[in-house]
This record gives C-alpha cells, sequence and structure tokens, in this order.
C-alpha cells in the first residue's frame, strides 16, 4: 500500500498526514484505518474522502428512519473514512452504520470550508516531488529559516540557543523539503527524528520534552537560507553586504541565501537571528549597505 506518492493511500497514513492541519481526531478508534483512500490524479481534487457539516446534520435529523437509512447508505457505504467539522457529534446511525461497515470516523472543530481547503491543500502535497537535505530548519521572527554548513560548524548547537530564545524547532540534521499547491516550499522533519536534536557532548535530547510543545512548529515554508561557513584565514569577505543575499535554488525554486563566516568566538545565535531581521528589512526596501553607500557618496560629492 502506498503512503502517499501513488494512486492510494491508507487511512491510517492519512490520520497521521492530516491530524494537524486538519485538527483531525479519530471517533471510532482504529476502525477502518487499514482501508484505502483513492488518490489518483483523476480525484485530485475530490478524493474518496466525505467532509459533513451543519448541513447534513441537519438533514439527517429531519428525515424518518427510512429515509435517514437510505441517505446513510448511498453517502457512506462505499467510503473510506468520514470528517464531521464545526465541532459536532456524529448522529447515533450513522456511528453505528459506519462501525458494521468498517469506516473511519474523524471529527475537527475546523468549518466545512476550511476543512476542504486543507483537505485540498494536503492531497495535492501527496504528489509533490521531496527533496532531502541536511541541516536544520527553525521558525525565526515568523520565517522559516533552513540552516545549512559543514559539519562540526555549530548548526545544531546554535539552533539550540535559538530554541532557549523562544524560535521554535522544526527538523535538526534531516530535512524533507516540498512543494504546495502554489508553488511555495515547505519543510518538516522525517517520522524518525521529529523533536530530536544531536548535539555533542549530550547525545540525542528530545527538545519537546526539554523546552515544551510551545516550542515545536510541526512544518514552516523555507523564505531563507542561512549558510554557514569555516572562516578562513586570508580569504576576502564581504564586509559591506552590497551582494547580500544569494540565492539557493531548492526544487527549482530560488530561496534567499546568507553566508555567514564562522570564527571562534562568534555568537553564531545572535548573528543568525541578525540575518534574519536584515532579511526581513530588506523585503521591505531597507538596505544598510546602499544607505551608508548613499551617505558617503554625498560626503564626497560637496567635496
Amino acid at each position: 500500500m502506498n503512503e502517499g506518492r501513488g494512486d492510494s493511500l491508507q487511512v491510517r497514513h492519512f490520520y497521521q498526514k492530516a491530524k494537524i492541519p486538519l485538527e483531525l481526531r479519530p471517533v471510532s478508534g482504529r476502525i477502518g484505518f487499514l482501508k484505502a483512500i483513492q488518490i489518483s490524479e483523476s480525484q485530485r481534487n475530490s478524493p474518496s474522502v466525505e467532509v459533513w457539516g451543519r448541513n447534513e446534520i441537519q438533514k439527517i435529523e429531519r428525515m424518518s428512519r427510512n429515509q435517514r437509512n437510505a441517505f446513510i447508505q448511498d453517502r457512506i457505504r462505499n467510503l473510506p473514512c468520514l470528517i464531521l467539522t464545526d465541532g459536532l457529534s456524529y448522529p447515533q446511525d450513522v456511528t453505528k452504520k459506519a462501525k458494521k461497515w468498517r469506516i473511519a470516523l474523524f471529527a475537527t472543530g475546523l468549518s466545512k470550508s476550511k476543512s476542504k481547503t486543507q483537505l485540498r491543500k494536503l492531497f495535492s502535497s501527496f504528489e509533490s516531488p521531496q527533496h532531502i537535505l541536511s541541516g536544520g530548519l527553525l521558525h525565526i521572527f515568523r520565517r522559516g529559516v533552513l540552516i545549512l554548513g559543514d559539519s562540526g560548524v555549530g548548526k545544531s548547537e546554535s539552533a539550540l540557543e535559538l530554541i532557549s530564545r523562544g524560535h521554535l524547532f522544526v527538523s535538526d540534521d534531516v530535512v524533507q523539503i516540498q512543494k504546495d499547491k502554489d508553488g511555495k516550499l515547505i519543510g518538516s522533519a522525517a517520522s524518525l527524528s521529529r523533536n530530536f536534536m544531536e548535539i555533542r557532548g549530550l547525545g540525542i535530547i528530545n527538545i519537546k520534552k526539554i523546552f515544551g510543545e510551545e516550542s515545536i512548529c510541526p512544518q514552516t515554508r523555507i523564505d531563507l537560507v542561512i549558510m554557514l561557513k569555516r572562516w578562513k584565514e586570508g580569504k576576502e569577505y564581504d564586509r559591506l553586504g552590497l551582494k547580500f543575499p544569494e540565492n539557493q535554488k531548492i526544487l527549482g525554486v530560488d530561496v534567499p541565501k546568507i553566508s555567514i563566516p564562522v570564527a571562534p568566538g562568534r555568537n553564531i545565535a545572535t548573528l543568525i537571528e541578525v540575518a534574519c531581521k536584515v532579511f526581513m528589512l530588506k523585503q521591505k526596501g531597507y538596505h544598510a549597505a546602499l544607505e551608508i553607500t548613499e551617505k558617503l557618496d554625498r560626503a564626497l560629492a560637496i567635496r
């Protein structure tokens, strides 16, 4: 059974992928979790998952018993799973039939329209190409920041300090990257390493257990790449930042990249924070290097 890249997806795998974006909770335990959801190209925008809201529940409540049974049979008999929105509860007739037919029932507090939007995004991502990078991913100042660099340069240690300052942790060492339906890059952790980080001298640590659930961000759009490079004696570095930033191509998308030379004694976490702030200012049209260059030009013109 394919887990998301072929023509079908087991309900149990669907639940693992959908429980956060759709805020799902299973109503009937693991009943129906081995059924397959069809996600072939022809069904991409309308997969075999039905979403109910207030209209469906109110309609069922107004029906006679025979009408209700016919409606339920017609609507859910061949479904792998059903999602009920708006924090509503399933009618008893639906839960009984679903149990008999081994149909997984889920509920969410999201609205029906929001649930359908999230569902479309989720299914459209299953066929997206995936790219794996060795690095760290954090959510800093509401920006997704991918931290790359040589082994032992201090990526994990600086990420740990950033988390202690209140920034959110997504992934360490292995970052999974996909395109969403809008062509934006979305990064997340591999399932095996989610919430974990390796720190030399401490070994494997669990960020969620140490800093709490509020320190974790399941996934984030990738807005900026920061490349940590070992400082090389005698090498010329751009001191004004006039070439800032570069671009890094990931899955065909150009992502702004800032390269930071790392030398002993430099506070890498602070440099990363400042780099993010400089990037955000540049997005708003402000560039300190250009400002000081313009001031210098004016001063020279007066002379």
